[in-house]
């Protein structure tokens, strides 16, 4: 599935989402928003497609919404662009496969909470990662504040959120907003190689442990206990859970079914 704004290609085991208009550093409009949707319902749905990667074309990743679009709306349709933009990027959080934002340049406002919304992000060495809505009298939204405490720290979080600044990919490492970083020469096959190494786990399984994260968050301690416990006693009933074990005994590398 591909279009001139948004295009989708499939390597292996993932799939890489490519937003693609380059000459505004892939600021986003209803259009392309309407096309991320299709394309996640499209790759939630392909049981061949294990890890999911959403990247950007040239300079930048995202930085939100295209301002020259944005300025022109009337109050009704800012109000379901906003409805639109939070139920795509949700879906994006709530992905049943890991999900991977791969920042190969600039990642601000609505695509830094596009960032968020994956599990991991990967990050270009020259890339420049920030809230920044501050800057233009917007605040953060899609959960943000929410999301980045709990994977920063509040502190750090307020600060960024605050100040409107924006980091440099080494900054975005240190305090955790990034899980690797990579010359622009490298960037590309580092993503991959990050998303080939966690497609070639168990994918019931990985499947299971993201969606941990997700219900955790309100959960208490001994519910996840026994979340955790019925989901390891249903993967034990898998054809998968079989070939684990066969595997192990004749040492070799599994041959994952998804069943």
């Amino acid at each position: 599935m591909s279009s001139n704004e948004v295009r989708y290609r499939k390597r292996g085991h993932s799939a890489w989402i490519t937003l693609n208009r380059p000459e505004v550093l892939n600021a986003v409009t209803p259009e392309m928003i309407g096309t991320l949707g299709e394309i996640l319902a499209n790759a939630r749905d392909d049981d061949d497609v294990r890890v999911l990667v959403i990247t950007g074309t040239g300079r930048g990743f995202c930085p939100g919404f295209d301002i020259k679009v944005f300025r022109d709306m009337d109050l009704d349709a800012t109000w379901r662009l906003a409805d639109r933009m939070i139920e795509v990027w949700t879906a994006v959080r709530t992905f049943p496969k890991p999900t991977i934002a791969a920042l190969n340049g600039v990642t601000a406002g609505g695509g830094f909470e596009l960032a968020l919304s994956c599990d991991l992000r990967i990050a270009a060495s020259n890339a420049r990662i920030g809230s920044c809505e501050v800057r233009i009298n917007q605040p953060t939204t899609n959960g943000s504040s929410y999301l980045l405490a709990r994977l920063i720290g509040e502190s750090k979080a307020k600060e960024l959120c605050l100040t409107g600044d924006i980091w440099s990919a080494g900054e975005a490492e240190r305090f955790g907003l990034v899980n690797a970083i990579a010359p622009p020469e490298e960037f590309e096959d580092t993503v991959q190689g990050w998303a080939d190494r966690i497609a070639s786990r168990a994918p019931i399984a990985v499947r299971a442990v993201k969606g941990f994260f997700e219900r955790g968050r309100t959960m208490s301690a001994d519910q996840a206990v026994q979340m955790e416990e019925k989901a390891a006693i249903d993967c034990t009933l898998t054809a998968d859970q079989r070939e684990a074990f066969t595997a192990f005994l004749e040492k070799r590398e599994p041959r994952w079914s998804n069943s």
